[in-house]
């Protein structure tokens, strides 16, 4: 595998990537960076353009691959091969293996956003696990325009026009996003670097596929040969905007919003006097304050919540998964309807593994590792739970709220008590997570794991056991 020496001048490509890192201040020197590599094409012209930058910007790379077990042994050579291309480059590499196939059927999740989710859970445990400060992905111009385009298609607002970000979250980072498929793949011929093609991708069964190989081609052959670059100056204005219009909204959701049991309220005369594009972004973050995510909501919601606030009287509309939107005077309550008498949930969650909780959109996952001292125990206390595991079986559970339950077992404190005296709204508790061993409720997001539970800290080998939820 070739790799570029230090007197060579900089390929066109790399000299694009590194004009985009500096643009978005994507890293700065000494900085460690996690590379998530699958093999193809992008990823792995992203992880040769780093490494020939590393120097220069004084990088550490890892390289990440996460083998989620959907296309069988090709899956399992595409490991083989960025393992490979990571030791001839001298980097470390980190790896995982996840059955997304077998998590999605049982749990009746779309396959595709599972494995989204589940390859940026394991990205962003892999960094903070080894202490890097980015995350680098492959996304490219070409992305950025397929992905506008069925936003567009699919019908997602000014939001989803905005496309994907250079910078996510201040550490996942797309140097990338600036260069375009056909320059990707020039770069690597003319550096004769080896990459995978993914079988999966030409299948016209998948949307995006679709409008990869069908839809933009088509387009840029009889009305804009650079389609993919006027689509990216679009998402860049869309993303300018998106952010006014988000600030102004978060403003004035926090003059006229207020939490209340089970829910939100918002002062109807403060909301309709907003202008209508915050008044629409208004009501998805009150619904997002209520309901944990957006799943589900689309603007049909929002308009009917628009309607019954011109409306005299009491009135109210049903909104996804059991929410209701409620006029009360002068005022709209966002409440999560009471569950049904017999809900309840239980899935296992292996040591380690990762289960999925679609009754609260979270994502749990599980892992062994090093605990931290007892200041940072506490913070993390929300996300978190250090346990020791000598007092753990092979297999924890994540269930629904029982009556009787107590935390850490019989003798201690009620579990509805502390749920109470946290000021847990009453609709919100019988969906919420709670990690048990046996029948022993040890851990709910929130509060400290229960006392014989928790490691101790700097203990050298614990269960790190992480709840993600939907960002919606």
């Amino acid at each position: 595998m070739p790799t570029q020496k230090p007197s060579e001048k900089y390929h066109s490509l790399e000299i694009q990537a590194k004009k985009t890192i500096q643009k978005h201040s994507m890293v700065n020197p000494g900085e460690h960076v996690l590379v998530g590599v699958s093999g193809g094409a992008d990823s792995t012209a992203l992880l040769f353009c780093l490494r020939r930058m590393a120097p220069e910007l004084e990088l550490t790379l890892t390289v990440a691959h996460l083998n989620h077990g959907i296309r069988g042994a090709e899956a399992d050579e595409d490991e083989v091969f960025v393992r490979q291309i990571s030791n001839q480059l001298g980097l470390q590499f980190v790896s995982e293996i996840i059955n997304v196939k077998m998590q999605a059927a049982d749990t009746g999740q779309n396959m595709e956003e599972l494995a989204r989710r589940i390859r940026y859970d394991f990205l962003c445990r892999t960094a903070r696990r080894i202490g890097a400060q980015k995350i680098a992905v492959g996304h490219n111009l070409n992305d950025q325009a397929e992905t506008a385009l069925f936003r567009f298609i699919r019908g997602s607002g000014l939001k989803g026009l905005a496309s994907i970000y250079p910078v996510l979250d201040g550490w996942i980072i797309r140097p990338l996003l600036d260069c375009s498929g056909a320059s990707i793949r020039e770069y690597l011929k003319n550096k004769a670097i080896a990459y995978r093609d993914d079988s999966s991708n030409r299948d016209l069964r998948y949307a995006r596929n679709r409008i990869r190989r069908e839809l933009v081609p088509y387009l840029e052959n009889h009305f804009n040969a650079r389609l993919a670059h006027t689509i990216a100056n679009e998402a860049l204005l869309a993303r300018e905007t998106w952010s006014f219009v988000e600030s102004q909204a978060k403003a004035a959701f926090g003059r006229i919003g207020m939490q209340v049991d089970g829910g939100i309220s918002l002062q109807i005369k403060g909301l309709i006097e907003l202008h209508p594009a915050l008044q629409k972004e208004v009501l998805r973050q009150a619904l997002k304050a209520c309901l944990g995510s957006l799943r589900g909501i689309d603007s049909s919601h929002i308009q009917s919540i628009l309607d019954i606030c011109n409306r005299e009287g009491s009135r109210q509309v049903q909104i996804p998964r059991g929410g209701r939107v409620i006029r009360q005077s002068d005022r709209l309550v966002m409440l999560l309807s009471a569950p049904e008498a017999n809900l309840s949930f239980l899935y296992e969650l292996r040591v380690p593994g990762n289960c999925a909780v679609p009754e609260d959109s979270t994502l749990f996952s599980c892992r062994v590792g090093h605990a931290p001292n007892r200041e940072v125990m506490k913070e993390k206390k929300y996300t978190q739970a250090f346990l020791d595991p000598s007092v753990l079986p092979a297999t924890l559970t994540i269930r629904s709220r029982r009556a009787g339950d107590r935390y850490g077992g019989p003798g201690h404190r009620k579990v509805k008590r502390m749920l109470i005296n946290s000021k847990i709204p009453r609709l919100q508790r019988s969906v919420l997570p709670m990690l048990t061993a046996g029948n022993h409720v040890i851990w709910i997001p929130g509060f400290r794991p229960a006392r014989g539970y928790e490691a101790k800290q700097g203990s050298t080998k614990c269960v790190i056991v992480e709840i993600n939820r939907d960002a919606g």
